[in-house]
């Protein structure tokens, strides 16, 4: 079975920001996942799994006291 794909749009609700704040700001974070294989910047998309793991962990930090 392949792998979930996430469109920008996909992104923006997992995080609740606006389209053009994923694209401009959230999947140009350090740590964001690479683009998934076989995809180009011109349609991007991101591997589900990936994308999850990459906000699992960063609600995480941000929980975390410094």
């Amino acid at each position: 079975m392949p792998e979930e794909l996430l469109t920008v749009e996909d992104i923006a609700k997992l995080y609740k920001v606006s389209r053009w704040q994923a694209r401009d700001s959230v999947v140009k974070s350090e740590g964001f996942p690479l683009i998934a294989p076989g995809t180009t910047w011109k349609k991007p998309r991101w591997l589900a799994s990936d994308v999850r793991q990459f906000l699992r962990r960063s609600s995480h930090k941000s929980r975390t006291p410094a």
